[in-house]
């Protein structure tokens, strides 16, 4: 096979690789879990100057649904949950706090107060449920669509590049291009059913979460209910 073509190939390859891994990177950024990619976009103003996000924090997962910002700087608490709101207004912020211990140089144990930012992914109720829905719909078929042109693309330059050639080279080559196509639409699928399911299992336990409240607000009228009805008998010679 000629060189050019092998080239091609791989250049082939390197595209659909592209395509998939922006995929994956949007799909990230339509945060149901605290994605540590979907902070990179963050900056934040201090003293004038636009900063990563990266530069002035320390940034840690909490759980698999909270973030811990902890500035450099305690001053920069407030610039930081701005430059966050600006890329992911819909994360829930909080100021807490931790507490560390160290020595002094005398020996003497000092404990000391971290405030920081928490970042709570928001809960994947119903009207939350149908944009995430849309939204992953929407970019796996751009993905799609693309990789779907770069293939057509591929295709129009093998055939020009091999002309001449065996059947037998170009069977072969016919077979590698399929099984990189395959290989890179199974990826996709893999990708995008992977983030559907975080999508429903967050929502599954949005809605189990509201059963629960349900449930215990039974339990507390019919127990109010019951007080109530033991109060209505009692006669005031009972208290005699």
């Amino acid at each position: 096979m000629k060189r050019v073509v092998l080239r091609e190939f791989d250049q082939y390859g390197e595209e659909l690789s592209g395509h998939c891994a922006r995929f994956a990177y949007r799909l990230m950024n339509l945060c149901v879990k605290a994605e540590e990619v979907s902070l990179l976009p963050v900056e934040v103003l201090i003293e004038g100057d636009l900063e990563k996000l990266e530069d002035c924090a320390s940034i840690a997962k909490k759980d698999e649904y909270t973030f811990m910002i902890v500035p450099n700087f305690e001053e920069d608490l407030g610039p930081i949950g701005m430059g966050v709101t600006l890329e992911h207004p819909e994360f829930k912020q909080s100021i807490d706090s931790f507490t560390v211990t160290s020595v002094d140089e005398v020996g003497n144990s000092v404990e000391k107060e971290i405030r920081y930012l928490q970042l709570k992914m928001p809960e994947v109720d119903n009207d939350r449920y149908k944009v995430l829905k849309n939204s992953v719909d929407l970019l796996y078929n751009e993905c799609k669509a693309e990789m779907d042109v770069a293939k057509q693309k591929y295709e129009i330059k093998f055939a020009s590049l091999t002309v001449g050639e065996s059947e037998e080279e170009l069977d072969s080559l016919k077979k590698s291009i399929d099984k990189l196509s395959d290989q890179w639409t199974e990826h996709r699928e893999k990708v995008y059913n992977e983030k559907v399911q975080e999508i429903e299992d967050a929502h599954n336990m949005w809605m189990a979460d509201r059963v629960e409240e349900t449930l215990d607000h039974i339990e507390e009228q019919e127990a109010h209910n019951e007080e109530a009805g033991f109060s209505m008998r009692m006669n005031p010679e009972d208290f005699n």
